[in-house]
């Protein structure tokens, strides 16, 4: 009987390591383990936009939110779609999720995932009740919660989201993706990297708080191709986490440095979220010695064995 618990042990273990985005691939399962394959639409911040995006085959919608009121509605500040400084809307976040909801119901073949990307503490804290009231009645919907929570490179100024405040909260949604960032400057002059001492903030933050759930950790293409090391280290030390690439028009990019990383962490460790000229330089259908991590591949090669294990050593104990 003891053998038999030790086997049942060895099944939930890699049972844990296969469920790394188990929600993604799940909701999307013609990426076939390839995050890469994640399409995106970004700033869906009005009505008109978000009508558009439910019509087109894009995998992921992006959206801003912030306090402010709706246009012809309500004076007093509730969370709204939009970018600052924009404080009002003709989309509150409570329609956008039950559009994008009643939507995924009905449809067969497009389904959408959400990404909110909180640009305050206040709004995210004023969220809450509304983001789980949905999360918790649909299980299988992909939901980010997005902030840049620490201050990153190259010397950025912008203000990051409350680390410890915006982790509270987010423990709120345990079947949510938090997606943890780190505010940075850059342009097509820059030069820099992700910082080992801002990696390991990152992991003494995450940690501290125990938090359980999957993350991302959007990372901006032209620091990250420089931090092969840094983000290598990141991903092995925090458990289910993978890294979402990102970056704006006119950075400076190696290409061939960020194939290296994303090679090195793997397809189906990597969403990929770049204007498309760069897509199309990465090469991703190209790309050497991309393959699953071996948590992945050793829950998908053991599974039958240790089952088969496990059986027998119940009949054993069964004698």
């Amino acid at each position: 009987m003891a053998n038999f618990r030790y086997f049942i042990g060895l099944i939930m273990m890699a049972t844990a390591a296969r469920s790394i985005n188990g929600t993604m691939e799940d909701f999307f399962p013609d990426i076939k383990q390839n995050l890469t394959k994640i399409t995106w639409a970004h700033a869906v911040n009005n009505q008109t936009y978000l009508d558009a995006t439910l019509k087109n085959d894009i995998n992921m919608i992006e959206a801003d939110i912030v306090l402010g009121t709706l246009i012809n509605g309500k004076t007093d500040p509730i969370p709204i779609m939009g970018h600052p400084p924009q404080n009002t809307s003709d989309l509150s976040l409570e329609g956008f999720l039950a559009q994008v909801q009643s939507f995924d119901s009905t449809s067969n073949s497009s389904k959408k995932g959400i990404k909110l990307d909180f640009k305050t503490i206040e709004v995210l804290e004023a969220s809450k009740n509304i983001v789980r009231s949905v999360a918790d009645k649909d299980d299988d919907l992909p939901i980010w919660i997005n902030a840049d929570i620490l201050a990153g490179p190259v010397n950025a100024s912008t203000k990051p989201v409350n680390a410890s405040r915006f982790l509270d909260v987010a423990k709120s949604f345990p079947k949510s993706i938090l997606s943890l960032g780190w505010t940075t400057a850059y342009d097509s002059n820059s030069n820099g990297s992700y910082e080992s001492s801002q990696i390991q903030e990152m992991i003494d933050v995450i940690r501290s708080h125990n938090i359980t759930q999957e993350i991302t950790f959007p990372v901006r293409a032209g620091l990250a191709a420089r931090s092969l090391e840094q983000l290598t280290n990141l991903t092995e030390s925090i458990e289910k986490s993978t890294l979402t690439i990102w970056s704006s028009d006119g950075d400076n990019v190696s290409v061939e440095d960020l194939r290296l990383l994303i090679s090195k962490i793997g397809l189906n460790r990597t969403y990929i979220d770049v204007p498309s000229d760069l897509l199309e330089q990465l090469r991703l259908d190209d790309l050497p010695n991309s393959s699953p991590s071996r948590s992945v591949v050793g829950a998908a090669v053991w599974m039958p064995v240790l089952l088969v294990l496990a059986g027998i050593f119940q009949s054993l104990s069964l004698i």
